[in-house]
């Protein structure tokens, strides 16, 4: 009996497809992630417009950094996502879109953590 191996699905296929589903996981993931904190963030800010102008800003502040907080966490989903990408076609290419896109997150999440740490130590 011989065995027909143009029938089987080859092992590269089979790595994309996982490759694709998890990172498509970690997108949605990601996405959950900044429309829950936006969704918490106007609820939040809803509730605080009855007080009184003064009690606002510190209010408005706080919900600026827990936004900018979720925003951070989708960030770094995201970056885990393209580098989980790149494993599929591994080319000079792609590496060079991944570093470009790896450092421009990362610049954000940096200014973001600094803007937080900035308002942790005034408080």
């Amino acid at each position: 009996m011989i065995l027909d191996l143009n029938g089987l699905i080859p092992i590269e296929a089979i790595r994309s497809y996982y490759i694709d589903l998890i990172t498509f996981g970690i997108d949605i993931l990601a996405a959950s992630v900044i429309i829950i904190s936006v969704i918490m963030a106007l609820i939040s800010f809803l509730k605080i417009l009855k007080n009184p102008i003064k009690d606002q800003t510190m209010d408005k502040e706080s919900i600026r950094l827990r936004l900018a907080r979720g925003i951070l966490l989708a960030l770094d989903f995201e970056i885990g996502s393209d580098i989980i990408k790149t494993m599929r076609i591994p080319g000079i290419k792609e590496l060079l879109i991944l570093g470009v896109i790896v450092t421009i997150r990362i610049v954000l999440s940096w200014s973001l953590s600094k803007e937080i740490d900035r308002h942790n130590k005034m408080t």
